[in-house]
């Protein structure tokens, strides 16, 4: 859950200023995946390019950001946020690989097939060496998938190996997944982090440390893990060895830095300090796109900015309060005013450019009947004065100091107050706030938090796995109910397109109905390069492409 730090003073005073006044008041405002496909565009008031020009040479070294701050780990097996996850994507090669469209191509596997519906057969590429020269085979492989089905080691992938019965390495090229039911989801998870593949016997050796500044990770990426000195940077030294041309780097070092204050990001990059970043701070786009030192380009993303209920107590745990709340957000203007237009209104857990394009109809149809694009404050009025205990304060956090999240919170704030609930801001420190998404105890005394989450391909069932059923990694309130369940598990044995759409919605209607979380933007995904640099990716599959080794020189 992405975000940058430290809060801009004057922020509260342009938000007022610039959202929508209404009333006097301020209102805040196919079956295996393996052709070719690409998301709806956002309909954001910018243009989406899905790549950069390409990179004409190489370079020595850059200094790149990573804005959502340092990783907290770099084992593939716990990551599940944006900073650990590009880095680990560079670093290790996926089973298969995604492409910057959301093409799905082949990449440590050479080939994949069903021999029927609940088996599954990957045939692994021959000549791949790790970095410390060892021969890649099956076993590596095998071993590296099923350690996201071990409790034992945190992973937090386990959700996407919830149908898997057993993982072989049924040849030495060749590895052999058995389901205990379909899954039509599995084989686009390959193409994530899910299916990152790292040493066999390093894993073994390095257990707990793995992943860590002191255990490192050993695997067979363009980049190798040269150096990480906690709370200052991470190196990254090309791999001269890598067995794919297309995607050998071009640069020979990069330096990670963990900038997560908007201003000094914003700083660095305009003075050509930092070469550039992913998810750069939507309050620094008026900056970036006039920027001489380079181009700030917007792509096709798979994000959603919501705000997550994490309280069974209070206010908020009555759905009347999350609907008026939900009903309450000018979602145009903060699409607008927050995010520079670089944002589309969201009124689904799933954004559009999820929706699979054969079943576009029954998607839309379903979508329409979400509720009002526009808010309705006479309405959400009257929802918050039928809950008794509606004056009790709800407390939202964010991420102290994210200038972008801190625009959006005060817009919520002043949604909220415009209908009689009484917000509080808690802005915690990047690691307690990345730890809240994930450790019950960091989520103490907080109602609600700004979640920037993320769908890792193109298929709303992906997002829908980590929040239902009870006990998911997101489900913080204990949701629990048995048509969604159902449906969503039927969805996912299920090839067909359009009959997987239907048994999709009809989970929809319900847990929107209930608000489990309230949607608000899905914004586009935000690149900048210095003016020497180019190549990169620029679609949110960045975060799943070894982008950096896409980068080179732009003379």
């Amino acid at each position: 859950m992405k975000s940058s730090n430290i809060r801009s003073l004057g922020l509260r005073g342009w938000l007022a200023a610039a959202l929508v006044v209404t009333s006097g008041v301020v209102v805040a405002a196919s079956s295996a995946y393996g052709s070719s496909r690409s998301p709806r565009s956002a309909s954001s008031s910018v243009g989406l390019v899905s790549t950069t020009p390409a990179a004409k040479g190489p370079l020595s070294a850059i200094t790149w950001d990573l804005p959502g701050g340092e990783p907290t780990t770099l084992d593939y097996a716990q990551s599940a946020d944006y900073s650990p996850d590009i880095v680990v994507s560079n670093l290790c090669d996926n089973l298969l690989r995604l492409t910057p469209t959301w093409n799905i191509q082949p990449g440590i596997a050479t080939s994949w097939h069903y021999t029927n519906p609940t088996k599954l057969v990957f045939n692994i590429r021959h000549g791949v060496t790790f970095w410390d020269g060892t021969g890649l085979t099956s076993a590596d492989v095998a071993y590296s998938m099923l350690r996201n089905l071990n409790p034992n080691i945190g992973a937090v992938n386990g959700a996407y190996y919830g149908s898997v019965k057993n993982i072989t390495a049924s040849g030495p090229y060749q590895v052999t997944v058995n389901f205990a039911k379909p899954d039509e989801l599995f084989v686009k998870e390959m193409a994530t982090i899910s299916g990152s593949i790292a040493e066999k016997a390093f894993l073994i050796k390095k257990g707990k440390t793995y992943g860590t500044a002191a255990g490192g990770v050993m695997c067979t990426g363009p980049y190798e893990l040269k150096q990480w000195s906690p709370g200052n940077d991470i190196v990254l030294q090309a791999n001269s060895h890598y067995w794919d041309p297309t995607y050998t780097a071009k640069i020979k070092t990069v330096t990670l830095k963990f900038i997560v204050n908007s201003s000094t990001l914003t700083s660095g990059l305009l003075s050509g300090e930092i070469a550039g970043a992913y998810g750069v701070p939507a309050t620094s786009y008026p900056e970036l796109k006039s920027a001489s030192s380079g181009t700030l380009y917007f792509g096709p993303s798979l994000s959603i900015t919501e705000l997550a209920a994490t309280s069974t107590i209070g206010p908020i745990a009555n759905v009347k309060i999350r609907q008026a709340l939900s009903l309450a957000l000018d979602r145009s203007a903060i699409a607008k005013v927050v995010y520079g237009g670089a944002a589309t209104p969201n009124l689904a857990l799933t954004p559009p450019t999820a929706w699979d394009p054969t079943a576009t109809g029954a998607y839309k149809a379903a979508y329409a009947k979400l509720g009002p694009t526009s808010p309705d404050l006479k309405i959400a009025t009257a929802l918050v004065k039928s809950v008794p205990n509606h004056s009790a304060p709800i407390t939202l956090a964010l991420l102290a100091g994210d200038q972008t999240e801190l625009a959006l919170a005060t817009a919520v704030q002043q949604a909220g107050s415009a209908i009689g609930l009484m917000i509080k801001l808690d802005e915690m420190q990047p690691l307690a706030f990345s730890n809240a998404f994930f450790v019950a105890s960091y989520r103490k005394g907080i109602d609600l938090i700004i979640d920037d989450g993320y769908l890792d391909v193109p298929d709303p069932l992906d997002y829908t796995g980590l929040w239902f059923p009870k006990g998911a990694l997101f489900d913080y309130t204990g949701y629990n109910n048995t048509l969604v369940n159902t449906s969503l598990a039927m969805a996912q044995q299920t090839f067909n397109p359009a009959k997987r759409a239907k048994l999709f919605l009809t989970a929809q209607a319900q847990y929107m109905k209930d608000k489990i979380v309230i949607p608000v933007v899905n914004p586009a995904e935000a690149l900048f390069l210095n003016k020497s640099i180019t190549g990169a990716p620029a679609s949110f599959a960045y975060i799943y492409e070894p982008c950096l080794a896409k980068l080179g020189s732009s003379k």
